[in-house]
């Protein structure tokens, strides 16, 4: 094999293993069909840099030509202006066809739709590492389309046919609409909600481990429901179900806290509130007023 590692050629699909046999068959005269058939990607990539090693040996092709070959095969792909619609800043875009596109990637077997079909072209190599951020997850749908088999008319197609469907996702901002800017704890109990449902559940976009994180799967989660109606009604359920939480809280006088304490703290806390039988805010107001109380009788 050639012994730098810029000049051994890699294919991540075999449309890019096609177009590099092509092309070396095409340019240089020497090279021979014969030496490059294969019974699968990997033979054929091994033959292929064999081949191209004999004829940079025998002077019969430049020594750069691997580096050509890359780049005549870059300027067959779809050029990124394509692409602009799917912006890195935008995380609700980016976390919609991600999602979207990996779960299609697991399904072993074509759809009847067309549309489907043609998806099934794109690399599903590309969703295999779970992402935590928009640009992540954008890189992962460009590579799905570089690095897979539909060639730049198909992609356009594909490309076509997604943005439509984004459009309709898109224009629907109930949802966003009712989330608040900065509350966590809103944002902690939406994504519990969405968990907790318990006839036709959501299929979660992803586990999220972080409040800002919960508010983005959120959105994911409902943006990927396809049955529009039962997307209205989970959020008018969800957001009915808020305001009587916020009100039962106003009537009863308790307001959300938000307090830090070390692990080893939390696990005394969580026993004491087993012992005593009572949920965790329930321990701490006990706590608070029987130390109190003390204060009192001292003084």
């Amino acid at each position: 094999m050639i012994r730098s590692n810029s000049e051994v050629l890699e294919a991540a699909s075999e449309r890019e293993c096609a177009f590099y046999v092509d092309y070396l068959l095409k340019t240089i005269k020497a090279s021979s069909a014969r030496n490059l058939r294969g019974e699968s990607l990997e033979e054929r990539l091994l033959k292929l840099n064999e081949e191209l090693e004999t004829l940079i040996n025998k002077n019969r092709a430049p020594k750069n030509f691997a580096s050509q070959m890359r780049t005549a095969f870059r300027s067959t792909q779809l050029p990124s202006s394509y692409f602009r619609w799917i912006d890195k800043k935008d995380e609700r875009v980016c976390n919609w066809l991600w999602c979207y596109l990996k779960r299609l990637s697991k399904k072993p077997e074509l759809d009847t739709d067309d549309a489907h079909n043609s998806l099934q072209l794109l690399s599903n190599k590309a969703f295999i590492i779970e992402r935590e951020t928009a640009a992540e997850r954008q890189t992962d749908i460009l590579t799905a389309f570089y690095d897979g088999e539909a060639d730049q008319k198909q992609q356009q197609d594909i490309l076509e046919t997604l943005k439509v469907k984004w459009q309709d996702v898109q224009s629907r901002n109930t949802l966003i609409n009712w989330l608040e800017e900065n509350n966590p704890t809103q944002w902690r109990w939406a994504w519990s909600y969405l968990q907790n449902i318990t006839q036709r559940p959501l299929e979660p976009a992803w586990v999220p481990h972080s409040d800002t994180e919960k508010k983005a799967a959120v959105i994911a989660t409902i943006d990927l429901s396809d049955n529009v109606d039962r997307k209205e009604l989970i959020i008018d359920k969800m957001k009915k179900a808020w305001s009587q939480k916020k009100f039962r809280e106003k009537s009863s006088g308790k307001k959300p806290y938000s307090i830090s304490m070390t692990l080893n703290t939390k696990q005394k806390l969580n026993a004491l509130a087993e012992e005593k039988n009572m949920k965790i805010n329930e321990m701490i107001e006990y706590l608070v007023r029987s130390e109190y109380n003390k204060r009192e009788i001292n003084e």
